[in-house]
């Protein structure tokens, strides 16, 4: 039976309001052609034959033993604490937290993880506003024009392919110029006419970027460019050196990593984080801790919206809509399960797992790795017949590498390996036994 909220009084009057005799009449803009008169779908089922039914087709997605496959969505270890939480209907339904009076659990917990960003980070600001890591970066690139008042924009290679491709869609809409430099130009090529600097660490091809000198190559020159640093995998924080203990102006990175599953490639998590004086020019919302006016209970409040909806539409700021609120609460929880010294430990293991296997595939005849610089978990692989090497993980249930030419033409049978804490000794044996097969 077709859903439909009005009764045939109701749909009458509405058609009579609008000056329209029939609901076909409504839609006869829509060409015949493209019409569907009914659709082909089977008759219902009863409960049990339906799950029986979904069951069925849930065996034919892909499971993996084991992933070697990054690139900017990761698998980490869950606590079951996340899920549990987070499942709750209060979380798992509420909606934009507009009216505080009735949001004060959903604010609280939006509040709370913006400060265990704010101190993971050491950055002053965080929002709980974006979509991901893309669109975060996106954001920023686009209030460093605001804030500079100049529409060039200076990107370091090895910024992840699709982050570029957004950021690349964002600018276009609004006539920003992007330019390219290596480290080596870096010096040479910034000037006070751009809006920013940007550069990912680590970054696509899982190099450790030297933070601290990559600044010092660009205020040497100028202090106009805001500087913005992009990570896809966050969980590196527990063991390198937070962007608030450089001067980084804005700190974005997706937070997928903290709790929240690949799950065919979404939802993720846009962080955002930035200086004090740039409050006023964050995007998305930021929630305040108050008292009563005549009390001392603690209260949480909206206390920056800057939206298009409540401000000046079109010359607004930002023009994102959504609240990644379920997403956050899931980092949160992921956060302050594994405190300071757990996700010490995590990135620990990152590192060690993945500079192990690192070592033995550089000493397998005809492979090699391409990194110059330190890695976190993950690295560049060259072989004589990548293609092989990926059919056979893949024969063995283990999710491949990406393949690097996918995004680089040029770099043919090149691999981009990942290795995280879930990756278990005996998957890692049987990875390296696959590229042995391949010498």
């Amino acid at each position: 039976m077709d859903f439909i909220p009005h009764d045939k009084k109701v749909i009458k009057e509405i058609l009579n309001t609008i000056g329209v005799e029939s609901i076909d009449a409504l839609f006869s803009d829509i060409p015949n052609e493209i019409k569907i008169d009914k659709l082909e779908i089977d008759d219902g089922l009863f409960e049990s034959d339906l799950y029986n039914e979904m069951h069925k087709l849930s065996l034919k997605n892909g499971l993996y033993s084991s992933s070697f496959l990054g690139a900017g969505c990761y698998y980490h270890y869950i606590p079951s604490s996340v899920e549990s939480i987070l499942s709750r209907s209060e979380f798992y339904t509420s909606y934009t937290p507009y009216q505080a009076e009735a949001s004060q659990g959903n604010l609280q917990a939006i509040y709370e993880y913006q400060t265990l960003i704010t101190r993971l980070t050491e950055m002053d600001i965080s929002n709980a506003s974006m979509y991901d890591g893309s669109t975060a970066l996106a954001e920023a690139a686009l209030i460093s024009t605001v804030i500079t008042r100049n529409n060039r924009i200076l990107i370091l290679e090895g910024l992840h392919p699709e982050y570029l491709e957004v950021l690349k869609t964002y600018c276009w809409a609004q006539d920003i110029e992007l330019e390219f430099c290596t480290e080596e130009e870096i010096a040479n090529k910034i000037n006070d006419d751009y809006a920013s600097l940007i550069f990912q660490n680590p970054n696509f091809f899982g190099e450790i970027e030297d933070t601290g000198k990559l600044i010092n190559q660009a205020r040497n020159k100028t202090s106009k460019p805001l500087i913005i640093e992009c990570m896809t995998d966050p969980t590196c924080l527990g063991i390198l050196k937070p962007p608030g203990a450089y001067d980084i102006d804005i700190f974005v990175a997706e937070g997928q990593s903290f709790g929240i599953p690949p799950s065919f490639g979404g939802p993720g998590l846009g962080i955002y984080t930035t200086k004090k004086k740039y409050l006023r020019k964050t995007p998305g919302r930021l929630v305040g801790k108050t008292k009563e006016l005549y009390g001392d209970k603690i209260g949480y409040i909206l206390t920056l919206q800057t939206r298009e909806q409540h401000i000046r539409r079109e010359k607004a700021i930002s023009n994102i809509c959504t609240n990644e609120a379920l997403m956050a609460l899931a980092s949160l929880i992921y956060l302050v399960s594994l405190g300071s010294k757990g996700l010490k430990k995590v990135a620990y293991n990152n590192i060690q797992k993945s500079n192990y296997v690192k070592r033995k595939i550089d000493k397998l005849n005809n492979f090699s790795v391409l990194n110059q610089k330190p890695t976190y978990n993950e690295f560049l692989i060259k072989s004589p017949n990548i293609d092989r090497f990926l059919d056979l993980c893949e024969q063995d249930n283990l999710l491949a590498p990406l393949k690097i030419s996918i995004y680089y033409p040029e770099m043919e049978n090149t691999a981009l390996v990942c290795i995280t804490e879930e990756n278990s000794i005996e998957d890692i044996q049987l990875f390296l036994e696959n590229a042995q097969k391949c010498v």
